[in-house]
C-alpha cells in the first residue's frame, strides 16, 4: 500500500457508533433539520503548521456512496443519540 508523504491529516482509530446520528440544518429552510445515521467515530489527528490537533468525528455514507466526516459537511449542527 502506498504511503502518503508528509500527511497533514490521519485517522488514528475507528470505533462503531451504533445508535448515533448527525443532525444538519436544511439549506432551503433554516428552521428544519434532517439527520443521517453515522456508522463510526474516528479519532483524527491533523497538523496545523507544526502543531498536531486530535479530534473525534462521526462518519456517514453520503448520497454518492462516499464516506464523509459529518462535522465538515455544510449545515452540520450536532451529533444526537438515537437509541
Amino acid at each position: 500500500m502506498p504511503q502518503v508523504k508528509d500527511p497533514k491529516r490521519s485517522i488514528l482509530h475507528i470505533m462503531p457508533a451504533e445508535g448515533w446520528s448527525a443532525v444538519f440544518q436544511d439549506a432551503e429552510s433554516p428552521t428544519h433539520t434532517s439527520s443521517l445515521p453515522i456508522f463510526a467515530w474516528a479519532v483524527v489527528r491533523e497538523l496545523y503548521g507544526e502543531t498536531p490537533y486530535t479530534e473525534v468525528t462521526g462518519l456517514f455514507i453520503d448520497g454518492e456512496g462516499q464516506v464523509s466526516e459529518a462535522c465538515w459537511c455544510p449545515g452540520f449542527l450536532r451529533y444526537e443519540r438515537t437509541s
